[in-house]
């Protein structure tokens, strides 16, 4: 079902029993200090939170809520799976006796996974029942086999890895979707609007987002918190403190602190017209209620494009049964709801969402009944835009190195793909500029959009990209590269397609070029701006608020 050809894991090193405990519980540490040292980063880049979990707010151009069934935007919501995942008790390969033999206390029995339709040969773990209909329903996709050459098994390089996007001897220091959001908005670091583009609820990802001039946070703590922001303008008090030096310390704090909740009142005005359309369960673990929060950001008009979440708690190295039947459960039943209440708020078409995880675990289960650091696991994919089914075979159990198993799909084909056929960006700036690597484009994606189609293939003889400032209130700037000289026309269109402004009609130079469009006189609302070139046309929308 994709064009990619299965590729072999380089060996991973391991050293004795004795010496991966000690270095695990070193990375412990290591991890524990770190997500200290990050929540004290956190203060200094402002914090709130909305139902009871930090949210990191990344910034860019806003997507208001008026009439948008054109080109609707699409959302992207990324479900981090902490601790790496055990993809083979995801997934079970239930006809492999292999898997039996190696995990002879903790495989998940034949009569207890749930067959996938399309194959006889891999089934989920029966925790994951809430999500049979979504896989019957063509909403749902595997990948399987997912990882990077060189595997690494330590929590935070891995980690490092898969929110870069980077090889595993050199990690970047800017995120893959910071990239892409950077280029998306090339004026941001100049003059960052009053919305965010992306939206981190609980943990710490904020490389990620982070773009090649342009860090843009801040993170939410409690509800009381934006109770305060809403009605006071401010969090921290910068008057009630003691009337000493290090009170004056504290006081300026608090300033910066405040200071830098650019986009509190934009979340809150947001939370505050959304709702959600079903009730979520109160489950242990956080998934549901952040979830619950996407859905209803995205309901009041916040206008991100990217958010993240996560679920904690799958370093199953003991007892690993209940734990992570217990971790798929809440993970089930929390993806359900929430792809049930965006599909109620008619905007399940627009939202994919999908599960990551650093790394896998081992095929053989260790002396304590669980399961230590491995490399290849499966992703999980929902969403009304897919091409539902499973993307890979079983696992190849016979051939594995060093208890681990070979990946087959590398990681940065399933982020490639998302950002060429879901966000729609050109194959050759996603390769070259935002990924730096040669990814197999995988047929995930059933549609493309009517307009601006993220599901088929962009011209490659130009570049279209999305105006600055998005929503304007007078003026944006729209750029556009040219492979070779040629005629370019560029039309501003009304939403009831109606040219509203012609901007070029001239033959140009290859290379870069940008064009002011003036909206004076025109109301509020969505317009077009459409390119043709020699090499074909593009069209993307824009929205105007006054």
């Amino acid at each position: 079902m994709c064009d990619h050809h299965p590729v072999s894991a380089a060996p991973a090193r391991r050293g004795s029993r004795l010496e991966h405990g000690a270095a695990h519980a070193a990375e412990h540490r290591l991890w524990s200090r770190r997500g200290f040292l990050a929540s004290l980063g956190a203060l200094s880049a402002g914090a709130f939170t909305v139902g009871a979990s930090p949210l990191r707010v990344f910034g860019g151009s806003p997507f208001s809520r008026q009439l948008d069934a054109i080109a609707p935007n699409r959302i992207l919501v990324l479900i981090q799976l902490r601790g790496g995942n055990d993809g083979l008790n995801t997934i079970v390969p239930y006809n492999d006796d292999r898997y039996y033999t190696m995990r002879p206390a903790i495989a998940i029995p034949r009569e207890e996974a749930l067959a996938l339709s399309l194959t006889d040969q891999l089934g989920m773990h029966p925790s994951l029942a809430p999500l049979e209909s979504h896989f019957g329903n063509g909403d749902m996709a595997v990948v399987q086999q997912v990882g990077y050459p060189d595997f690494t098994l330590s929590h935070f390089r891995s980690t490092d890895i898969w929110l870069s996007a980077s090889d595993a001897d050199r990690i970047e220091g800017t995120g893959w979707l910071g990239r892409y959001l950077q280029a998306e908005n090339p004026g941001f670091d100049l003059n960052p609007p009053d919305n965010p583009l992306a939206v981190q609820i609980g943990g710490s990802v904020a490389q990620m987002f982070k773009g090649p001039t342009a860090d843009m946070g801040m993170m939410l703590t409690s509800t009381k918190v934006l109770d305060r922001l809403v009605a006071d303008g401010e969090v921290y008090n910068t008057s009630a403190v003691p009337a000493t030096t290090y009170g004056e310390e504290m006081a300026f704090a608090r300033l910066v602190a405040n200071n830098s909740f650019r986009y509190a009142g934009a979340v809150s005005e947001a939370y505050d017209r959304g709702s959600n359309s079903i009730t979520y369960p109160d489950i242990e673990g956080k998934l549901a209620s952040n979830l619950a929060t996407v859905a209803r950001l995205i309901d009041g008009g916040l206008g991100a494009r990217i958010y993240h979440v996560s679920l904690i708690g799958f370093d199953t190295h003991a007892n690993q049964t209940n734990q992570h039947a217990n971790l798929l459960d809440m993970l089930a039943r929390s993806i359900d709801v929430f792809m049930q209440d965006v599909a109620n708020l008619e905007g399940d078409h627009e939202v994919l969402a999908m599960t990551y995880s650093e790394f896998g675990r081992r095929v053989p289960q260790n002396g304590s009944k669980g399961t230590d650091h491995g490399t290849a696991a499966p992703v999980l994919l929902f969403g009304k835009g897919l091409n539902g089914g499973v993307y890979g075979g079983p696992p190849d159990l016979a051939n594995l190195d060093s208890g681990n198993m070979a990946f087959e799909t590398d990681f940065r084909s399933v982020y490639g793909t998302i950002l060429q056929r879901w966000f729609g960006i050109n194959r050759n700036q996603t390769q070259e500029a935002l990924l730096g690597f040669n990814y197999a484009s995988l047929d995930l994606f059933s549609e493309p959009l009517a307009i601006g189609g993220p599901g088929g293939e962009q011209p490659d003889g130009f570049e279209l990209g999305q105006n600055y400032p998005n929503p304007f209130a007078s003026a944006t700037t729209i750029s556009f590269s040219l492979r070779e000289a040629g005629p370019v026309t560029v039309d501003v269109y009304d939403i009831q397609g109606r040219v509203v402004a012609a901007l070029v009609d001239r033959t140009l130079p290859a290379g870069e070029h940008r064009v002011t469009f003036d909206a004076a006189g025109l109301p509020s609302g969505t317009y077009l701006y459409r390119i043709r070139t020699g090499a074909g046309e593009q069209t993307r929308t824009m929205v105007r608020m006054r």
